[in-house]
């Protein structure tokens, strides 16, 4: 694929913000792209959308979700994992994970144009890796423990990557089958995979995982030699260079390099698929009983000497993504935490909901000063986005402001009303004399004030004749009221305020 140079924002693919393409080739092309969580997780993937041409043959998409599906169940450092298939607007994208590093073929070619050879370690450090994550593919297996009998068959430089950790990996598992389908229209394109099948494939012969073995041997011998193993000027005479042309060792090329390299890369490149090494693990073990492969360590400070300005720009292209869908705001905390839950926005643009992304009607562009505002919170940006009376502290969490002098003076005046209401009741209950009936034997206050009048009045009125005995049953007698002072004809007081307070032992029952 060819090196792009645009990075902009292309708007949102589900749960993904998808951003400008940093590679190209005839079947796809490669985006960079941030997967966006809810919870404040975010993680930088590569995706390959495909030519729409391709997306809408009903064919090609079966067959590419199937092999997409196998390749998923590929799990092994040395194999770029497969993460996702999204299907939307009719287009299909491929999301796989992303590693900042360099494709062999790169290395290879940038060393060449230095007037270099690879050195071998550095060769062996990185083709034996990639053996192991071929062997891993080779031996998966479906959920049910059944193997799937997964052929890459489009083992080449593009698709063996270094990463700056120094680890070889090898990609597009999943894409090769259904790629054999499509009819390339340039034939660079077409001598670049034809260069590295092997005579079975090319045959259209039964294949098995010894394919990728033979093409995994091309591979070594270019690295180690600087050269190309089958050179042509057009597609048929290089399919026939491949099928009768001799095959001359690497040493022949490079005579510095061990004889036992030799005969370990003629044995993969044996045209009958029975004469090679029958894993690519069993490949790796021969290179590397030859040749002690560098450590990763070495091999990732080669890279980046060796990848020069195009990686150093595609790393701040990632550095400037990264920070600019990142927030510092916390994820929320629990529904039923005890703290206050945090306001958070951890799509590309704000949205109600918290996944969500910036539509793709406005996805042409973000301006850099739109994007620092994307997860300041939200109290910062709408005033009082995060609820009434809220702010942030210096954690991001919100916290209230609402004033608590008005609230407590309005509590006092509701009291007060409701006390002074209280009062007024009391007063004019005090104000009514009760009449003296059995039903009112069982208010104290009502007694004692007919008692007084009674009292005071014996002298003039005269004799009552006594009241026939009721039939009702004995009522028992209340406990004599406690003495009281004439000051109950008033059972108020008033304070230096002018309000009135009732006296406790003119009310207490």
């Amino acid at each position: 694929m060819a090196e792009q140079s645009s990075a902009d924002f292309r708007g949102t693919l589900g749960r993904y913000a998808l951003f400008g393409e940093i590679a190209a080739g005839g079947m796809a092309t490669v985006h960079l792209a941030r997967l966006i969580g809810s919870v404040g997780f975010a993680r930088t993937v590569a995706i390959k959308r495909l030519h729409p041409h391709l997306a809408k043959d009903p064919d090609f998409v079966a067959m590419f979700l199937e092999e997409a599906r196998l390749a998923a169940r590929v799990r092994h450092p040395n194999v770029v994992a497969t993460l996702d298939v999204v299907d939307e607007d009719n287009e299909l994208f491929l999301v796989m994970e992303y590693v900042a590093g360099e494709s062999l073929s790169r290395l290879v070619r940038k060393t060449r144009e230095a007037g270099k050879r690879i050195p071998p370690r550095y060769v062996v450090g990185v083709v034996c890796p990639a053996l192991e994550g071929l062997h891993a593919a080779h031996e998966a297996t479906s959920e049910r423990g059944s193997a799937l009998g997964i052929v890459h068959r489009d083992v080449s430089p593009q698709n063996i990557h270094v990463g700056l950790d120094g680890v070889a990996r090898v990609l597009d598992f999943g894409i090769a089958k259904a790629t054999n389908r499509v009819q390339e229209t340039r034939t660079d394109q077409i001598k670049g995979k034809v260069a590295y099948m092997s005579p079975e494939q090319l045959a259209k012969g039964p294949i098995d995982r010894r394919a990728d073995v033979y093409s995994a041997a091309v591979v070594v011998w270019e690295a180690l030699t600087g050269a190309r193993l089958f050179k042509a000027d057009d597609v048929p005479s290089l399919v026939y260079s491949i099928m009768n042309d001799e095959i001359r060792p690497p040493s022949s090329i490079a005579p510095d390099l061990p004889k036992e390299l030799d005969d370990i890369i003629m044995k993969g490149l044996d045209r009958e698929a029975e004469n090679r090494w029958s894993s690519a693990r069993e490949m790796a073990v021969a290179l590397e009983k030859v040749l002690a492969p560098a450590p990763a360590r070495e091999l990732g400070e080669w890279v980046r000497e060796t990848a020069g300005e195009m990686l150093a720009w595609r790393i701040d292209l990632v550095h400037r993504i990264e920070s600019e869908t990142s927030t510092s705001i916390p994820p929320p905390m629990r529904v039923d935490s005890q703290g206050p839950l945090a306001v958070h926005d951890s799509g590309v643009v704000k949205a109600p909901q918290s996944e969500a992304l910036i539509g793709a009607a406005d996805a042409e562009a973000v301006a850099d000063d739109e994007r620092e505002t994307l997860y300041r919170p939200a109290s910062e940006i709408d005033g009082d986005a995060g609820g009434v009376g809220a702010e942030y502290t210096e954690s991001g969490a919100a916290k209230s402001r609402v004033p608590l002098v008005p609230i407590a003076a309005a509590l006092l005046l509701i009291g007060g009303g409701l006390l002074a209401f209280r009062l007024i009741q009391l007063q004019q209950t005090a104000d009514t004399p009760a009449p003296v009936t059995a039903a009112s034997v069982e208010h104290e206050p009502a007694i004692s004030l007919e008692l007084s009048r009674s009292a005071s009045a014996s002298a003039s009125a005269p004799p009552v004749p006594a009241p026939r005995p009721r039939v009702d049953p004995p009522v028992v007698a209340p406990k004599p009221p406690p003495a009281t002072n004439n000051d109950c004809d008033n059972p108020f007081t008033v304070d230096a305020k002018g309000l009135r307070h009732p006296k406790p032992h003119c009310f207490k029952r």
